[in-house]
């Protein structure tokens, strides 16, 4: 995901994501389709393996946000609900740069997703384990 607005530092991150629901698998909304049970609550995970806010690395930082939505959110029929974790390990840069990524603020493909946001219920610091194995036949997200 990279982003440039003349008044924004260039951005970049890379590294591990998945996302979890309660839908039946494949899940329909991966595929621009109403939820299963017509509502969605589900987990998206990051791992930031390399990345950059202007001049301030984020490099090994972790994001987790909860999402909730009713109906097909891609045909425009309703908004999602977030609340947002970020990895309590960022210093006050690092902490503003992700989420002015996360939010959208900073463009790129978050921005273009924040169209799908009706409200942020919140966000909270706090110490997030990720895990993905080397062969990717686990993975693990968590906040103990």
């Amino acid at each position: 995901m990279t982003a440039n607005n003349n008044n924004l530092p260039k951005w970049r991150v890379s590294g591990d994501w998945f996302d979890v629901c309660k839908c039946n698998i494949p899940c329909p909304c991966e595929f621009a389709q109403a939820p299963t049970y017509d509502d969605c609550d589900g987990v998206m995970a990051y791992h930031i393996r390399n990345g950059h806010y202007g001049e301030t690395p984020l490099d090994g930082l972790n994001v987790l946000a909860l999402i909730y939505f009713k109906g097909n959110i891609w045909a425009g029929q309703t908004k999602a609900s977030l609340g947002f974790f970020l990895d309590e390990r960022a210093n006050q840069k690092q902490r503003e740069a992700l989420q002015m990524i996360f939010s959208g603020k900073a463009g790129g493909f978050m921005g273009e997703l924040s169209g799908i946001i009706g409200d942020v219920r919140g966000t909270e610091f706090a110490p997030i384990r990720f895990e993905v194995a080397d062969d990717l036949s686990y993975w693990s997200a968590a906040i103990p």
